[in-house]
């Protein structure tokens, strides 16, 4: 989770969203914005950054009393981890799709890619895992799209409206300083970081410059510990 100082001084601060007297329906699906690949990690005041989790590209919605989990596979990731069913109670808002990365943990709580490709195939009944859902974005709230919104602002309604439990948690990021995020990712086993323009509007297909995957080149340095341990160790305020 992020500081609720102000973006000047480094992080993003929270805000309630208004809802409206009535909720127009929210679309069957969303084309998810798809980021493009930088060379290496650098500061930029202009830019949110956070860990690139080893998962599947996700999206949540909740649409009254139901839950929908979406990825770019066939399958229903909800079939696969029933537990995320739970997440529906953690959203303080209707009408709501959620941006973010879908997990996989392992028996030792590490997210592992090839686990959540069987899982999500049907083919890892005999294996211990979990899911775990990494809130970033939010297109619409309220059934309203949020695009024409810089990323800011979007980061402050989703903070205000999702709620950290044992298997979803909003993504913890800083702004300016991605060689410091990028070391720190390094040392806990991770190979690239996220930056995303804060006043980048939502938009489907390639971001551009707008979204970039930046690739950490540092050695890893440690094991790479547990999902949630591994978020509360981050260089990142609350």
């Amino acid at each position: 989770m992020v500081s609720r100082r102000s973006p000047a001084q480094g992080q993003l601060p929270l805000s309630l969203s208004v809802a409206g007297e009535e909720r127009p329906p929210l679309p069957a699906r969303v084309s998810l914005p798809l980021a493009a690949d930088g060379h290496a990690p650098f500061d930029d005041e202009a830019y949110f950054f956070e860990p690139w989790w080893p998962g599947a590209h996700a999206t949540l919605k909740r649409d009254g009393d139901r839950l929908v989990l979406g990825t770019e596979h066939l399958s229903d990731p909800l079939l696969a981890f029933p537990e995320l069913a739970q997440l529906a109670a953690r959203i303080r808002a209707d009408g709501v799709i959620i941006e973010g990365t879908l997990l996989a943990l392992d028996a030792d709580g590490r997210p592992d890619p090839r686990l959540l490709r069987r899982r999500l195939g049907g083919d890892a009944d005999n294996e211990i895992a979990e899911g775990a859902f990494v809130a970033t974005d939010m297109p619409y709230l309220d059934g309203r799209p949020l695009s024409r919104l810089p990323f800011v602002e979007r980061r402050r309604r989703l903070a205000a409206a999702f709620d950290d439990s044992d298997h979803g948690v909003l993504s913890r990021g800083i702004v300016g300083e991605g060689r410091m995020l990028g070391r720190a990712v390094a040392a806990l086993g991770l190979t690239a970081i996220s930056a995303r323009r804060l006043d980048a509007r939502w938009k489907g297909g390639p971001a551009g410059d707008a979204w970039l995957r930046l690739p950490v080149v540092e050695p890893r340095t440690a094991e790479t510990t547990p999902f949630l341990v591994l978020l509360e160790r981050l260089p990142l305020g609350d």
